[in-house]
């Protein structure tokens, strides 16, 4: 079996007081559906070293929630903890697969930017490239400036970057969401397996 270290959005819990790791339950009924186990990573980055120091995984998931700190994001600690598996992923040559905020990382971790979008939250649109199906939508940013080091597998009809992929590592980016389609898509499966082969 295949374990995944899987990134968490922080939500802040203004009433407690507190700045929480969270993750969708999906994504567990999603990577269980492909084959795999999910190891949730907190946005702790001793403690993300000490992991990946214990145990090795067999893939790298950099799921959505949080915009960047640079573009008015609210938490830090988890360009910290995005950035960190990345180094892990490059270095250690292991497939990584960044979802939503995931491919947000990976443009800005290979010295890309971004850019606001409109019409892009809770949308359905169609995708063409590469990749050529509807997809979801749940970003308010997308690819402002294209890293040399990534090559693009989709775009919008409006022209915004949908999927991208490193063109020499295991690195693959996706806009949409495949844990919040209500039926898992078998397209996105497949994507998945290949990846983490």
């Amino acid at each position: 079996m295949k374990y995944i270290f899987t990134s968490q959005r922080v939500d802040i819990a203004a009433n407690y007081n507190e700045k929480r790791d969270c993750l969708d339950q999906r994504w567990a009924d999603f990577l269980h559906a492909c084959g795999y186990i999910l190891i949730s990573v907190p946005n702790h980055t001793e403690t993300v070293e000490t992991m990946l120091k214990s145990f090795a995984p067999s893939g790298i998931l950099l799921t959505g929630g949080n915009s960047p700190a640079p573009y008015e994001g609210n938490s830090p600690e988890r360009d910290k903890t995005d950035a960190l598996l990345l180094d892990y992923a490059v270095s250690a040559n292991i497939p990584l697969m960044g979802v939503c905020r995931g491919m947000q990382s990976i443009v800005l971790y290979f010295g890309g930017t971004l850019k606001e979008v409109p019409n892009h939250v809770s949308a359905i649109h169609s995708i063409h490239g590469n990749i050529n199906r509807e997809v979801n939508s749940y970003h308010s940013l997308s690819v402002n400036s294209m890293p040399s080091e990534l090559s693009v597998l989709a775009k919008t009809k409006d022209g915004n970057i949908e999927a991208i992929k490193h063109n020499r590592y295991n690195i693959i980016g996706i806009m949409w969401h495949p844990e919040r389609e209500t039926s898992f898509c078998k397209e996105d499966i497949k994507m998945f397996k290949e990846l983490f082969l």
